[in-house]
């Protein structure tokens, strides 16, 4: 069953994107990120090109030639072969539809109201699938 993070009350919700996948990337984990608004995906590319700075994260879309073999895959489409199925990071703002494919979900929520509220929805769609959810709040300090 798949385990789903909600990483609530960050400032911007893009940038804790990529202030996670850049941790995570440095502890050897992979990424599949769901981004469907071409905007959001030029937003992280452009991100991922210069963080950490003075570096790179291998990134690309998950239908590049070389998308089995990178460790950070972009795609608008979670039905793809060759995904990292670890880790589904959703930046669009519904419930993926076949999110169990994956071990983890990760969601990032800002503190605004149209987020938080699509953020409900979510919520309330992987309870209904019997998800087992985390949440954890980016403006508290860690217990």
């Amino acid at each position: 069953m798949t385990k789903v993070f909600f990483y609530h009350n960050v400032v911007d919700r893009l940038q804790a994107a990529c202030d996670l996948i850049v941790k995570s990337f440095a502890q050897g984990k992979t990424f599949t990120i769901l981004v469907s608004d071409p905007e959001r995906e030029r937003f992280i590319d452009r991100m991922l090109w210069v963080q950490p700075q003075l570096s790179f994260l291998p990134h690309c879309r998950a239908d590049a030639a070389n998308a089995a073999e990178t460790p950070v895959l972009l795609t608008s489409n979670t039905e793809l072969p060759h995904l990292h199925t670890e880790r589904l990071l959703n930046l669009d703002d519904d419930a993926p539809e076949s999110f169990a494919h994956f071990r983890n979900l990760i969601e990032i929520v800002s503190q605004s109201a149209a987020d938080r509220a699509n953020a409900r929805q979510r919520s309330r769609v992987y309870k209904e699938q019997g998800c087992e959810i985390r949440f954890i709040d980016m403006v508290k300090p860690a217990e």
